[in-house]
């Protein structure tokens, strides 16, 4: 074939496609259709977001309006009457107004299994052995993460499983969840007596688990890894003081629940100290996986529902998630326990908060200070 007839034939093609246009311009308008179409789901997608963490702030700073704050008379307020917008706390020549963008969350574990548990028995519900409080200013990104000993001498509403009110007694605050019907009555009666401990700062919302979902969130973020803080090698060898651990599923069971009921009235102290270390090393792994997934904390909420008694959404996990993913998560700096001091009560050990210095606390997360 003579090289002059193909560029005679690649001419007529080229001038018939340039006579002829209908081919580019139907190629052109499905380009413009689908990217049309990605930019109106995209969009929609945004729109959505957007609605759902607006949903989900909403709900997280629900009741954060009229609150009373019970404070200690060591500290001068402005007047007699402290509710959100009228008062004013003097301490150290600083004066500090409420913040009501704080959000408060109430995390418990709760133990079913305990001797003194019986389906449906008044008053024994199940107890609340593991609880942490967590005041996230939806702002700034700041926030705490507070311990509270399962044995804190409280106001505790006693209540039947019915919800039947019978009054209100001095007991350990894991108690406030044994009255009730260890559901949402339970939760709800727990909040009352957090809220009590923390002088009258509302609980926005709560997350009450039972503990057999430790294994579950351990095993799902592939492991939580510990430095050992006291010798468990009685119960698993390989626990022993001083060894770094990525725990299984059973470990990480026994590594938070374990104690010894009948030890010295500091057993719960420690076994604190093991909760922290676990929480802290279980947060900054969660926060890595949800930075390449950002689906992460919703399949874990997913995982333990039939685990869990909570008030939060999918729209507040959203919403948490977008702000500790901006801000990040430094557990070892703003995780600290509830001052105060263990005696031996009549049968158990008792934890006397010290109220001044867990105030001084309040003042640095729920005040901001007002030049």
């Amino acid at each position: 074939m003579n090289p002059s007839d193909d560029n005679v034939k690649s001419k007529e093609l080229d001038d018939s496609e340039e006579l002829n246009p209908k081919k580019k311009s139907k190629g052109l308008k499905v380009f413009t259709t689908i990217a049309l179409v990605i930019i109106i789901i995209l969009l929609i997608v945004a729109i959505a977001l957007s609605v759902l963490l607006i949903k989900g702030r909403n709900a997280a700073l629900s009741g954060n309006t009229d609150v009373v704050v019970d404070v200690p008379d060591t500290f001068n307020v402005e007047s007699n009457s402290n509710s959100v917008g009228s008062a004013y706390v003097y301490h150290d020549g600083k004066k500090y107004k409420y913040n009501d963008k704080v959000t408060t969350i109430l995390f418990a574990g709760i133990d079913k299994r305990s001797y003194e548990h019986e389906e449906g028995v008044f008053g024994t519900a199940g107890q609340a052995d593991c609880i942490f409080v967590m005041a996230l200013d939806t702002v700034s990104g700041n926030y705490k993460l507070m311990a509270v000993s399962r044995d804190s001498m409280v106001d505790v509403d006693v209540l039947d499983i019915n919800d039947v009110f019978y009054g209100t007694d001095k007991h350990q605050i894991c108690l406030a969840y044994a009255y009730g019907d260890g559901k949402e009555k339970s939760a709800e009666n727990l909040k009352r007596s957090i809220s009590r401990l923390f002088f009258g700062i509302p609980v926005n919302s709560y997350f009450a688990f039972d503990l057999d979902v430790i294994p579950i969130l351990n095993d799902q973020v592939g492991g939580v890894e510990v430095t050992v803080n006291e010798d468990l090698s009685k119960y698993d060898p390989a626990l022993y003081e001083g060894a770094t651990v990525t725990l299984d599923g059973n470990q990480a069971e026994l590594f938070v629940r374990r104690r010894d009921i009948y030890g010295d009235s500091n057993q719960n102290n420690l076994r604190m100290e093991r909760q922290k270390i676990f929480l802290q090393s279980f947060l900054k792994k969660t926060l890595k996986l949800t930075k390449e997934d950002f689906s992460t904390p919703l399949n874990m909420y997913n995982s333990c529902i039939d685990y869990t008694v909570t008030d939060v959404d999918a729209s507040m996990i959203a919403y948490y998630t977008s702000i500790f993913l901006k801000t990040g998560f430094d557990s070892d700096k703003n995780m600290l326990k509830v001052p105060g001091e263990t005696k031996k009560g009549e049968r158990y050990a008792e934890y006397y908060v010290d109220t001044d210095e867990f105030f001084k606390i309040i003042l640095d997360t729920y005040y901001t200070e007002v030049k």
